[in-house]
């Protein structure tokens, strides 16, 4: 999994105001909670003092308290206070990882690792949000499968023609016309698809042959975030945007919004919040079964065709992140320490005070360069 990068927590309402929620990022705990002035703060889980878990306990002045021995921790994660001995200034060793927190499209963006400002992936934007023309269904899928597998079946046309019969043409599986660009970070593309013939009222309504359908994919290295524009009609179409959160290696929660600027009644939103899930199930059906279960490190462990450039372009990017030191070795932290000795993945504050910490940051993964390789 990837550290160092902003992930999607919840959505912003599932964070009141007086009471703390524990949330799961790449196989470690997090604590949100908001301060005095109503921000969202995002902690590691884990009081230094005994390991007590923050969200089982309470927010006050602004702080959370532990519910163990009532110590409390601040918006920046130093510990402000100890009931047991209030007359005794708080060292500076005890303070938990604090992580950034950004909210955009009604979601807590939580940025898991150590890099300054500078250097941390944009968040995308997409101008549809906002447009007033739109209709917006939100949604959430718990994925069995690795974040790898979810992220590259989005971003995966040649599937729909065999998973999904509602959109996709078994008869007609060819990508007519496709176009990418790489960006550093990001990729986007155009892509041309034969549709299946219309059925039923809309045959009647329609009797000619359905004209191609554009989409133009994009996928962020940010929140693992997909962004799928589909043209229906020249003046229908459809914006799905897509965030994927790694809970663990075996575990993905994807959290959706779909636009539409067709139908924008709200009488059609149970519609449309039904389909989206039965599309993310016809693909946890196949993907929840891949072999490896992971996403392989080199793109060559897996035989691609054209059609994969998305996904290729996916593989090589996360390739080179894993080169930067990105990585974090999740089957070495369930080995060592799980169960066993606390460990964090790394703040910002780390990176400008390296030392006095209680805890010790996750075990980062180091591969062969062989294991590495981009194409």
């Amino acid at each position: 999994m990837l550290k160092n990068n902003w992930y999607v927590a919840c959505d912003a309402t599932e964070v009141p105001v007086g009471k703390p929620k524990q949330v799961q990022l790449l196989g470690h705990k997090v604590v949100l909670f908001r301060d005095s002035g109503g921000a969202i703060r995002a902690l590691s889980d884990i009081c230094v003092h005994r390991g007590a878990s923050l969200a089982e306990g309470r927010v006050t002045d602004g702080c959370v308290e532990c519910p163990y021995h009532g110590w409390r921790y601040n918006g920046e994660g130093a510990c402000t206070v100890i009931p047991a001995h209030p007359d005794v200034s708080v060292p500076k060793r005890v303070r938990v990882d604090a992580y950034p927190v950004a909210e955009r499209f009604g979601w807590v963006w939580v940025y898991m690792g150590g890099l300054p400002e500078a250097e941390r992936p944009p968040l995308p934007d997409v101008a549809e949000y906002t447009d007033p023309d739109r209709r917006a269904v939100r949604g959430s899928f718990l994925w069995k499968a690795n974040y790898g597998r979810v992220v590259e079946n989005g971003v995966d046309f040649a599937h729909a023609a065999f998973v999904h019969p509602s959109f996709g043409d078994r008869s007609r599986p060819e990508i007519k016309e496709f176009e990418m660009e790489e960006r550093e970070w990001s990729a986007h593309a155009r892509i041309a698809m034969r549709p299946p013939a219309f059925r039923g009222l809309w045959k009647r309504l329609r009797p000619n042959e359905r004209p191609d359908v554009v989409a133009r994919p994009e996928w962020h290295v940010a929140g693992l975030a997909i962004i799928l524009r589909i043209q229906i009609t020249p003046k229908w179409s459809n914006v799905l945007i897509d965030v994927n959160t790694p809970i663990d290696e075996h575990t993905t929660l994807t959290h959706w919004i779909l636009l539409r600027n067709f139908f924008t009644s709200k009488f059609f939103d149970r519609d449309t919040y039904k389909r989206n899930i039965k599309i993310f199930e016809q693909d946890h059906a196949v993907i929840s079964k891949l072999t490896p279960t992971e996403l392989p490190t080199r793109v060559q462990d897996e035989y691609s065709v054209r059609a994969d450039g998305m996904m290729v372009a996916f593989r090589k990017k996360r390739a080179e992140l894993y080169r930067r030191g990105w990585g974090l070795d999740s089957h070495a932290y369930e080995r060592d320490y799980q169960g066993r000795k606390a460990a964090v993945i790394a703040s910002p504050a780390r990176r400008e005070d390296p030392k006095g910490w209680v805890f010790p940051e996750a075990p980062e993964l180091v591969l062969p360069p062989d294991r590495l390789a981009a194409d």
